[in-house]
């Protein structure tokens, strides 16, 4: 007669399903990090094409007297766009003694970078002149009134 077959017996604790709780946070970690990835990258996107960016710099500037300043711009622009900058210029101690919006580009050309020279009316001696900001919408001195 035969021996009817016994199943063998495993010590506990050592052939336990493995724990998915590590698998698990290790899967949630890297899909925060991909969702952290894809908007940066939609940002970084977004910030370089998404919008109508116009940014300016000071290239030089010539102090002419107590009360003039001259400002000479280059700003770069997508094309066909206007761009419209605040000028300001700074006395000694940093005050603001001038301002005003200096338009370049008013018909929107094709170009990228555009240039110009803006006389700035000032009410002390300046020691500086500055770009404030630039945008593709109109501006005018009301605007900036401080």
């Amino acid at each position: 007669m035969p021996v009817p077959a016994t199943p063998r017996r495993r010590p506990p604790g050592r052939y336990d399903e493995p724990s998915l709780t590590g698998q698990r946070v290790l899967a949630v970690l890297l899909g925060i990090l991909f969702l952290g990835l894809v908007a940066a990258v939609f940002f970084a996107l977004y910030d370089r094409f998404g919008q109508e960016q116009v940014r300016g710099r000071v290239v030089s500037y010539d102090v002419r007297s107590d009360s003039r300043v001259v400002v000479e711009l280059e700003v770069a622009k997508n094309p066909g766009s206007k761009a419209y900058c605040v000028i300001r210029s700074r006395s000694r101690d940093g005050a603001e003694v001038g301002r005003d919006v200096a338009v370049l580009d008013a018909s929107g050309t094709a170009d990228r970078t555009v240039r110009g020279s803006f006389p700035l009316a000032t009410t002390e001696r300046a020691v500086t002149g500055e770009v404030a900001g630039c945008t593709a919408d109109p501006l005018s001195r009301e605007d900036i009134a401080p």
